[in-house]
């Protein structure tokens, strides 16, 4: 057992996602067989140094597998080839009761490393995201995919219009040829969504986003994000600027809303993120 964790970190680290239809298995990633960044309770170790680390399987609470691009986009260079993000059960204890209790007074350096720990598990863990695809009489639509644009996973609805698929926060969830995308915003392990298809429409000059250029580069998913009241249109930029923060509100406006107050900005949407100060 001592070297159970050793020998599951040095063989090639693949994803697989099962298709709600059939039970077939999906691949959707893979680190090639090149040692990826291992970091431990938010501290980054060595493939050799983990050999020093004194860890059992069972003092394991979380295992996070960040693919290649992620990764590198979160930890640098040194993640090119991936990431496992490991959280051991004390520290998964001390980190959940300083979110459930946070002091009234300033974080000394051990309680912030446990607020970043926290805060990440929550950002990257799975999400068990499911639903319902229907028309716009709320009858079901089976056979309609369902995908998760940021991990390029995706799923059938079954014969009721059911679907479920894993995500992390923030990734887009999205279904074929309905133009509604939603984002995965809160913390909980898992959320809802419903799809409903609409018929196409031939002419959109009522819409706002139409009479602007610019917007047919955009997607339904490109949200613009409001971070502490600085509008940020790349997720990516968002998601460094919110890594160390503490969330404290989050308010969703559609379209319709965000076109007045945002301009052709907020078309699709705007996600407005408040933290604590």
């Amino acid at each position: 057992m001592k070297y159970l964790l050793l020998l599951l970190f040095s063989l090639p680290l693949t994803a697989q996602v099962k298709e709600s239809q059939g039970g077939g298995i999906k691949d959707i990633g893979r680190i090639p067989n090149e040692p990826p960044l291992y970091i431990i309770d938010g501290k980054k170790i060595t493939k050799w140094s983990l050999k020093t680390e004194k860890l059992q399987p069972d003092d394991i609470a979380e295992i996070l597998v960040l693919f290649r691009e992620e990764a590198k986009n979160l930890f640098g260079n040194s993640a090119k080839y991936g990431a496992v993000y490991l959280i051991t059960k004390d520290t998964f204890r001390k980190a959940k009761a300083l979110a459930n209790n946070p002091p009234n007074r300033q974080l000394n350096k051990e309680e912030q490393l446990y607020a970043e720990i926290w805060e990440f598990y929550q950002t990257y863990r799975l999400i068990v995201v499911s639903g319902k695809v229907t028309d716009k009489e709320g009858k079901p639509l089976a056979n309609i995919r369902v995908y998760n644009k940021d991990s390029n996973t995706e799923v059938l609805t079954d014969s009721i219009g059911n679907y479920t698929i894993q995500a992390r926060r923030w990734n887009a969830i999205q279904a074929e040829n309905i133009e509604d995308c939603y984002l995965v915003v809160k913390e909980a392990k898992e959320q809802s969504y419903n799809f409903v298809q609409h018929p196409p429409i031939e002419s959109r000059n009522s819409d706002p986003r139409a009479s602007t250029p610019s917007i047919s580069l955009k997607t339904p998913c490109d949200k613009l994000f409001v971070l502490d009241g600085l509008p940020i249109e790349k997720k990516e930029e968002f998601l460094k600027k919110i890594r160390r923060k503490k969330i404290e509100e989050i308010i969703e406006i559609d379209g319709q809303l965000g076109v007045p107050l945002y301009g052709s900005l907020g078309a699709y949407g705007v996600i407005i993120v408040n933290t604590k100060k």
